[in-house]
């Protein structure tokens, strides 16, 4: 993404003063040097704060107390964006930003009011970087949290070298010390490298989801499975007892094809018997007797359900009728002021509510408020006592229901006392309660045969989602995937073994082409043995500045070259000569910063060969990338190199916050 940094601006608390501005070179080696102390390495932090970050490392004291906001103009092809927030309070970083984009953006002079929060920056910054706008995890589990959705955020550890990771021999990137941001680096690397698209993305992700359904189907088709073999001779049983209960009359073989017994079960079913069919010549006169008890007993209890309905509607009219009347007569009660305010007017010439003698209509305002009073009292007193036809209706039906239920007792004792008498009676009065209990098992059980039967809608779906699997799994080529991030990763390595060769590295590593692990993020050197080894085993930090001098310029070369790359086109280094020039000249009890014009010796030129290798990568056909260098180093070393822009000198009392913004009087 060809995003460059192209102002810093800060805004002091006391807005007399104006805001500052620090302008950066779009496509060159951009310095700030300077002394210690002056606020050269809270650029990356600002920079860092304004784009989103969740922290804020900006340093306490000067830098945070005579400032209210923090802002970077970005350059985004031909637009400009200005992204200022405001600065935090205490330890908690601010959710107030000011959010502009345009073809030229004008600074304004004073920050007041925001118009952004930090998602609001950080979803359009993933917009303009075309990012992908789902996580590589469909469900979005908290655990995994690593595979949650490509953020700008996560790009920044290619654009920021601070102190402790430029000359660091265990950590490449920025803040990847922190197992999170590691994980998710590490996750997405393929991605950002160009070995996986927004297809393959797409597609692993469906493809994931596509797994679980199929693994659950699966296993549910397994169990049918086991089901469907004992089907055949679980709905003969059923037809068999369907026989013996005479629902059934054809003839019938457990060898018969599997669709004339589903056939034969539908028809069951269909046709089954709203009530026993039974002969004369199957039970005697008393059984038919039962049968008739049966539904006398069905209407009776038709009729008490209709009548203990009919009980809760008088309650709960009578119950709304008090809780009318009550409300009514509260509204009287609250009015009741009226009548007095009546009796005052009538009896005074001046109003009662103000003590005036100017309002003539103050007596028939107050009449109009007793004649409301008086509706709602006539009201009121309508809903005091309850009628009596409520109390004459719940004492009936409470009467009916008694009475009905008086008959089905009676109706139990000659449902007792007929089967008593007649054995036989009994014993198909039984068997009627079998049956149905027997076809309402058989009606739940014939979906399940009839789908077994005409082969099983899991079948279908699970061949359904394993078509759709199939033709996904080309594109998510693990194999394909893992060359293309090797070739990716060994065409990066082969640009760091040439800007290596301008570096400060012992001979070998010039020899041998390192290797970049997208697994640890790290950088590996083949020793003397043959063997690779982590730059953790390699001896001297110039090795270690210079490895992550070269990684730098080799990605953003590398991602110059990728059609649609999402990074960032700019890197900040902070300090890198420090492993060459940690040393100061103490001068009557002070500290002064070594002169470089001094220095003609070895540590002099390889810083020197710093600023030349990040100079000589404009050169490159597709130079498309920004640098910017914070550090002692001065004119003294890169003041003869093309391509080197200073953007200011720290020293003598300039700094990055201005003096007189706290030293005023």
């Amino acid at each position: 993404m060809n995003m460059k940094i192209r102002k810093l601006i800060i805004w002091p608390k006391n807005s007399v003063f104006p805001p500052r501005e620090v302008k950066f070179e779009l496509d060159k080696v951009n310095v700030i040097t300077g002394a210690s102390r002056t606020g050269k390495s809270a650029i990356i932090p600002i920079i860092d704060y304004c784009l989103g970050s969740s922290s804020c490392s900006i340093p306490i004291d000067t830098i945070r107390d005579y400032v209210s906001w923090y802002g970077v103009i970005l350059q985004l092809g031909q637009d400009q964006i200005l992204i200022a927030r405001k600065v935090p309070t205490g330890s908690k970083p601010s959710d107030d930003f000011y959010y502009y984009k345009g073809t030229s953006v004008t600074i304004p002079p004073v920050l007041e009011d925001k118009n952004a929060s930090t998602e609001d920056v950080k979803h359009s910054l993933n917009e303009l970087a075309l990012l992908p706008y789902f996580s590589l995890d469909p469900d979005e589990a908290p655990q995994n949290s690593f595979k949650a959705r490509l953020s700008i955020r996560d790009l920044m550890g290619f654009v920021f070298q601070t102190q402790d990771i430029v000359a660091n021999q265990n950590i490449l990137f920025y803040k990847t010390h922190a197992h999170e941001h590691r994980e998710k680096l590490r996750t997405w690397f393929p991605f950002i490298l160009g070995a996986e698209n927004l297809e393959v993305l797409k597609a692993r992700q469906r493809m994931q989801v596509l797994e679980r359904k199929l693994n659950r189907l699966r296993r549910e088709l397994e169990k049918e499975r086991a089901i469907s073999k004992e089907w055949k001779s679980n709905i003969f049983g059923h037809l068999m007892t369907a026989v013996d209960y005479g629902l059934v009359n054809a003839q019938f073989s457990q060898s018969d094809d599997p669709e004339r017994l589903l056939g034969l079960g539908k028809e069951l079913i269909e046709r089954s018997p709203d009530r026993p069919r039974i002969g004369e010549g199957q039970i005697q006169a008393s059984n038919e007797e039962l049968i008739k008890l049966d539904a006398h007993d069905d209407d009776l209890a038709s009729h008490i359900a209709q009548i203990k309905n009919r009980l809760e509607e008088v309650k709960r009219l009578k119950v709304g009728f008090t809780d009318y009347g009550s409300v009514a007569r509260k509204k009287a009660d609250r009015l009741h002021l009226s009548r007095w305010l009546t009796d005052v007017a009538q009896q005074t010439e001046t109003c009662p509510v103000c003590g005036e003698s100017s309002h003539p209509n103050a007596l028939n305002e107050i009449n109009k408020i007793s004649a409301v009073l008086e509706e709602y009292e006539n009201e009121a007193s309508k809903f005091q006592v309850i009628p009596t036809t409520f109390d004459r209706e719940e004492q009936r039906l409470k009467q009916d229901l008694e009475d009905v239920l008086e008959q089905r007792n009676s109706l139990q004792e000659r449902y007792d006392w007929l089967i008593q008498k007649d054995e036989q009676a009994r014993h198909s009065f039984y068997r009627n309660k079998e049956m149905y209990i027997f076809l309402g098992h058989f009606r739940s059980s014939l979906e399940r045969f009839e789908k077994l039967i005409e082969g099983g809608h899991l079948e279908n779906q699970v061949q359904e989602l394993q078509d759709e699997y199939d033709q996904l799994k080309p594109l998510v080529n693990e194999a394909a995937i893992l060359r293309r991030a090797d070739t990716a990763t060994d065409k990066i390595a082969e640009l760091m073994l040439s800007y290596l060769q301008h570096l400060d590295v012992e001979e070998k590593y010039r020899q041998s082409r390192p290797k970049v692990d997208i697994k640890e993020l790290a950088i590996k050197v083949r020793g003397n043995e043959g063997e690779w080894h982590f730059l953790a085993e390699v001896g001297s930090a110039s090795n270690w500045v210079s490895f992550h001098i070269a990684a730098m310029c080799a990605f953003q070369e590398f991602f110059a070259s990728l059609p649609g790359s999402s990074v960032p086109s700019f890197v900040i280094f902070d300090q890198p000569s420090q492993v060459y020039f940690p040393k100061v000249t103490l001068v009557e009890g002070g500290e002064k910063e070594e002169d470089f014009k001094n220095y003609e010796d070895e540590d002099f030129h390889a810083v020197k060969k710093i600023f030349k290798t990040l100079s000589e990568t404009f050169s490159k056909p597709d130079a498309s990338w920004q640098f910017i260098v914070l550090d002692h180093a001065d004119k003294a070393i890169y003041g003869d190199i093309e391509n080197v822009h200073e953007v200011d000198e720290w020293r003598e009392g300039r700094k990055l916050i201005p003096t007189e913004w706290y030293t005023e009087v």
